[in-house]
């Protein structure tokens, strides 16, 4: 028992060729050169590779342990949607809405819908996306991570043209009916697309003539009521009915 324990017990040291190829080893792993001189000063240096060596092990096991926690099922670092901006068309037809996803753990996929539609989502860098939306409503973004952890958030969408064309006025002049419209603060009046047919047999009637500054439109006065198609230029419309009498 004595021996074993004598055995167990003794400081077996490396011998100096042992520790030049640790320190060696050491030394590479850190990118530092060996620097001759003497033993004090060998001594010293060695004590500082080795302790920037363990300081090393010590930063990657850390961020192996906060890798392994961050990924795990279940683990809970809900993401955030930061840098939200609308960018609207010309005409309002639609919004451009950009936003940027924060999070620690990496996003697989980030899906988008509005009025329970989907609509297509686009990346413009790193967990940046952006989303075009061409109606009003309230936006849902799903956000999906690598480790199946699954974040929503939402926002009300408004600004976009909805509205169709009203009829602000109308009166008879001659033979003819003069209609005017306006679009409000809407896209406008898509006068190039006014349609017009008969209620009974659709046949199509055109417009005498339009007046987009005064927002006038003329129909000769029909013979048989006519159904009038006004659209704006988002594709909203406004359609009436117009008679001799």
């Amino acid at each position: 028992m004595k021996r074993i324990q004598d055995q167990t017990s003794s400081d077996r040291q490396l011998a100096p060729e042992q520790a030049d190829r640790l320190l060696n080893h050491i030394l590479d792993d850190l990118h530092l050169e060996y620097e001759t001189g003497s033993g004090r000063r060998k001594r010293k240096y060695r004590r500082i590779a080795v302790r920037r060596y363990a300081v090393k092990r010590a930063a990657a096991a850390a961020c192996a342990v906060l890798l392994i926690v961050l990924l795990a099922p279940g683990t809970v670092v809900p993401a955030s949607v930061s840098h939200v901006s609308a960018a609207p068309a010309t005409d309002s037809s639609s919004v451009q809405i950009s936003f940027q996803v924060d999070t620690l753990i990496p996003v697989q996929d980030v899906t988008a819908q509005i009025n329970e539609r989907s609509l297509s989502v686009e990346s413009s860098g790193y967990q940046q996306y952006q989303v075009m939306v061409e109606e009003n409503g309230y936006l849902l973004l799903d956000i999906y991570s690598v480790t199946g952890m699954h974040t929503s958030h939402g926002m009300e969408i408004t600004g976009i043209d909805s509205e169709a064309p009203v009829i602000v006025s109308h009166e008879r002049q001659d033979n003819l009916i003069l209609i005017y419209v306006s679009d409000g603060d809407g896209v406008g009046v898509d006068y190039n697309s006014i349609s017009a047919r008969t209620s009974a047999t659709e046949e199509p009637v055109s417009p005498a003539w339009c007046d987009e500054i005064s927002g006038c439109i003329a129909f000769a006065v029909p013979e048989e009521p006519i159904l009038i198609q006004i659209p704006d230029k988002n594709g909203n419309y406004r359609v009436l009915s117009l008679s001799h009498t």
